[in-house]
């Protein structure tokens, strides 16, 4: 069954096999075209806001020409989209949209995550906290950027139009000053949520999402932190869920 679905695909984007019907593998093709831009819609939604649905339709064609889809699922399809938007000789007015999409992208990701969600767990009694690392809630990433792909992506989502301008004015001007922003991408439930994380912020989640234990990450950090405080509105947020020893999972 793979196979025939495999050499199917080829087909329809080559129309060189003569075992199947031309066609009916230009009806294939126009709803292929039609699922790939429904799949990037959902999967790029700033993106959309940003260049609108009549230039993303066209967008959506070109790509899925080059990035062909063979087998496997829609939904996670697409995710070498954003580096081709940044090649783009056409998008040079967007400069942010590659990294804009690489948040939608870990948006899309976050909400597919098949972690199950988990509600906190605290650590036994007894146990130094400097001996564990943290668990994340599932669907926990970190995007740095040289662009205020916050409040580019805040914009976007809210249908208050004055926030909506108030954040597209703030990502204004902070493209004038050169000054990016870093997004914290987590899902507590069962929608991703983003926000703005700070410079000592980034750089630890950078260490303890990546694995250090709470001593060691705290040990590499550059710039002040105050772990205690932090821990506590994380925990409050859902980003925290547990902790476990260094030796295990």
């Amino acid at each position: 069954m793979r196979n025939y679905q495999v050499s199917l695909f080829e087909a329809i984007w080559d129309g060189k096999d003569d075992s199947f019907s031309q066609a009916g593998l230009a009806i294939y093709r126009q709803n292929l075209l039609m699922n790939a831009e429904r799949a990037l819609s959902k999967s790029y939604p700033t993106v959309v806001e940003l260049v609108g649905e009549e230039f993303f339709s066209m967008l959506a064609k070109t790509f899925v020409c080059k990035e062909k889809l063979f087998a496997g699922d829609w939904g996670m399809w697409g995710e070498t989209f954003p580096y081709w938007l940044g090649q783009l000789e056409n998008l040079s007015s967007f400069p942010f949209i590659a990294d804009s999409a690489k948040l939608d992208w870990l948006c899309h990701v976050a909400e597919r995550e098949q972690t199950p969600i988990s509600s906190v767990e605290q650590p036994q009694l007894g146990i130094d906290l400097s001996l564990l690392r943290i668990r994340y809630c599932a669907g926990t990433y970190l995007l740095n950027s040289r662009y205020p792909i916050v409040d580019i992506w805040t914009a976007h989502q809210t249908k208050n139009p004055n926030k909506r301008q108030q954040f597209l004015a703030q990502a204004k001007d902070k493209i004038s000053q050169g000054s990016g922003q870093s997004a914290l991408i987590w899902r507590p439930s069962w929608k991703a949520l983003v926000r703005e994380t700070s410079h000592s912020e980034s750089e630890w989640l950078a260490l303890t999402i990546g694995g250090l234990s709470i001593s060691a990450a705290l040990e590499q950090m550059k710039q002040p932190f105050i772990f205690d405080d932090w821990l506590y509105q994380s925990t409050s947020e859902g980003l925290v869920t547990g902790y476990y020893l260094e030796t295990t999972q």
